[in-house]
Order: structure tokens, then C-alpha cells, then sequence
């Protein structure tokens, strides 16, 4: 089963999958130590699902829209929205601390997701159909 992080309560689409509370409450001051490296690597996930939807910053309505707001990216084992690194930057919002681990231990490198998987995380975790 693929672990989501970052799909706040706030945010749509939410593709069904579980939330992670209000993105308000992981709302930080500053961000951690390697922030940017963490961003590389989120960046750099494998996209899983592109759309070119766009969105408000639920935190700032005064803020331009943001495009691909409903994209995921993931590793293999996590999943992610493509605005998640936009509300790190801006917001420090706060991440699991088994998902920063993972990224640390993987030296802010993130996997190359093989295709047999990425249909997998479609099919059975997203319950997208495939033909």
C-alpha cells in the first residue's frame, strides 16, 4: 500500500486517500536544516499522474495560481501532490518523520520507479483502470 503525505485537508483533489489534517496546524516558522535538499528530492520523484489543473494557495489567496496542483509524484513507497514542495518552501509545512527518514537515507536521492510499480500504485492504491 503506498503511504500519501501531504494531502492536507485543505487541498482537493484529495484522490481519496487519507488526510493529513489541516496544512494550518503543520505550518512552521523555518523549515529543517536540509530543506532544500529535501525539496530536490521531492522534485525529483517519479510523476505518477499529471493533470493540468490549477489552484489557489489555500494559504494565501492573494497568491498567483499554481498549476498541476492535482499531479502526484512518488518514490515507490510514498505518494505526493506536485504542490507539496511549494508549501514546504514557502510555509516549512512539516513532514512525517518516517518519510524524512526515508529521504535522508536515500541521500536525497529519489528512486527511479519501475513502470510494473507505478501501475500498481495506479491501479490498486488509486483505482485508476487502466486499458
Amino acid at each position: 500500500m503506498i503511504r500519501p503525505v501531504g494531502f492536507f485537508t485543505e487541498l482537493s483533489p484529495g484522490w481519496g486517500l487519507p488526510e493529513d489534517g489541516s496544512i494550518k496546524d503543520a505550518v512552521r516558522p523555518s523549515g529543517e536544516p536540509d530543506e532544500r535538499r529535501i525539496l530536490d528530492y521531492l522534485r525529483n520523484g517519479t510523476e505518477i499522474w499529471s493533470e493540468m489543473s490549477a489552484g489557489p494557495d489555500v494559504l494565501d489567496p492573494e497568491a498567483p495560481n499554481m498549476t498541476g496542483i492535482g499531479s502526484l509524484i512518488t518514490d515507490g513507497i510514498w505518494l505526493w501532490r506536485e504542490d507539496l514542495p511549494y508549501y514546504i518552501a514557502t510555509y516549512h509545512v512539516s513532514l512525517p518523520d518516517d518519510f524524512l527518514e526515508r529521504i535522508r537515507s536515500l541521500d536525497y536521492a529519489a528512486p527511479t520507479v519501475p513502470e510494473s510499480r507505478l501501475i500498481e500504485i495506479s491501479t490498486e492504491d488509486l483505482g485508476i483502470i487502466l486499458d
